[in-house]
């Protein structure tokens, strides 16, 4: 059901748009028909008492439906306003700082609504009385003083507005976060579905390389050279491992993340695999934290990453090379994450990396950018570097999800910041 949940936005705020637009022009055009033909219609009225009962009735319900209109279109413009406000001092973070934001907000918000209906309203004489008759809360507050008050009466009067306004903003807060629900879970919806594309891309992707033939011939020409030597603990160990990588990419059709060793794991069966086939050309060396053991990263995150390391920095050199895989603790954008970096001894990036990243057909890089906006926006950190032999290094910083583990170690340890980007 994405479709409609992505077509319900757009449509909703067309709505708002037209109706701030077209509402406002039209209640202008209707306090300019009430306050330039309504003295007219009042002196014709009061000339012929008792009489046009026809329309005097329907002239006070209009001049009545008009002020009113005012007051309520003045709350529908202040609405993005307050909205934006909101979204600026992200009242979502928690209840007591969204509470207290909420109450701050309200006393600049009111005071705006009772300036500007104050002035409408010294301007629009009849508009007023229509919808404040002398004997009730009158905007005319010279015309009556039941509280015998003297001078003191516009300033009780703006008070009594400014409360009455206050308590109204509560109203306006309360569509404004009805709203903001309303946006995020459609959003949440839009980013689920956009994830499962993109986890079925990572799925498919990873299994064509897999099962590219070359591979394949590769790992069973390894295969064979073993049953030849006489190895055949190493040839079945490596058919269970390329079995189990297959089986791997079948399973958690539905899964986005999975926990850090998990992840770590499948990449292990990969480079025991290459480390077979290379023999002495290859070395591996991963080094995880045990603190981030736990922490939801991706589902194929890194495997992408370590087969274009093999790919392009291993397998086209004679010579011996090196892959490392490590992961550590550190500080994302201001929260606690995790740091994935991915490195190689060959001859590094031919291009730069804003050109890789952004090549539609790129194998692993492309793709895991793509995959990381979606889950993380601007939450993330996606770096092409130099490694300390020479070749190509990739590194990821991602947050922790709230129920990651690392979140719950001592506060008292600082987690070392990412550090800055390579130039």
């Amino acid at each position: 059901m994405a479709a409609p949940a992505a077509s319900e936005l757009p449509a909703l705020r067309r709505f708002t748009r037209r109706y701030l637009q077209y509402g406002t022009a039209a209640l202008c055009g209707a306090l300019l028909l009430v306050e330039g033909a309504g003295p007219w219609l009042v002196e014709w009225f009061r000339a012929t008492p008792g009489q046009q009962l026809w329309g005097r009735v329907p002239f006070a319900f209009f001049t009545f439906a008009v002020g009113l209109w005012t007051r309520l279109h003045l709350w529908a413009l202040l609405l993005p306003v307050v909205l934006a406000l909101f979204r600026w001092a992200d009242v979502r973070a928690g209840l007591k700082r969204g509470a207290g934001w909420m109450l701050v907000i309200g006393v600049p918000v009111a005071a705006v609504h009772v300036a500007v209906e104050r002035g409408i309203f010294s301007v629009a004489t009849l508009t007023r009385e229509g919808i404040y008759p002398n004997f009730t809360t009158s905007f005319d507050f010279q015309s009556v003083d039941p509280y015998g008050l003297g001078g003191w009466r516009l300033a009780v009067f703006l008070v009594r507005r400014f409360i009455a306004d206050y308590f109204t903003y509560f109203i306006v807060a309360a569509l404004c976060f009805a709203y903001e629900h309303f946006v995020r879970s459609r959003q949440q919806e839009a980013q689920t579905q956009a994830l499962r594309a993109e986890l079925a891309q990572a799925q498919l992707q990873a299994l064509r390389m897999r099962v590219n033939p070359h591979f394949l011939f590769n790992t069973l020409n390894a295969i064979t050279v073993l049953v030849r030597g006489g190895e055949t603990a190493k040839a079945g160990r490596t058919l269970r491992l390329l079995s189990d990588m297959l089986r791997a990419t079948f399973q958690g059709a539905d899964v986005q993340t999975v926990p850090l060793r998990e992840e770590i794991d499948l990449v292990e069966r990969y480079l025991e695999i290459e480390e077979i086939r290379f023999e002495d050309r290859l070395r591996v060396e991963i080094d995880v934290d045990p603190a981030v053991s736990e922490v939801a990263v991706p589902y194929l995150l890194l495997q992408p990453l370590v087969e274009n390391a093999v790919r392009h920095g291993i397998a086209p050199h004679a010579e011996a090379g090196v892959v490392r895989v490590a992961a550590r603790p550190a500080t994302t954008r201001g929260q606690k994450g995790v740091e994935l970096t991915v490195a190689d001894s060959g001859p590094g990036f031919s291009e730069a990396p804003a050109v890789i990243l952004d090549e539609s057909e790129g194998v692993g890089l492309s793709t895991t950018k793509r995959r990381l906006d979606t889950l993380y926006g601007e939450a993330h950190v996606l770096k092409l570097g130099t490694a300390a032999e020479g070749g190509a290094r990739v590194t990821i910083c991602i947050p922790c999800s709230p129920r990651d583990p690392l979140l719950a170690a001592d506060e008292h340890q600082e987690a070392p910041a990412v550090p800055a980007p390579d130039q």
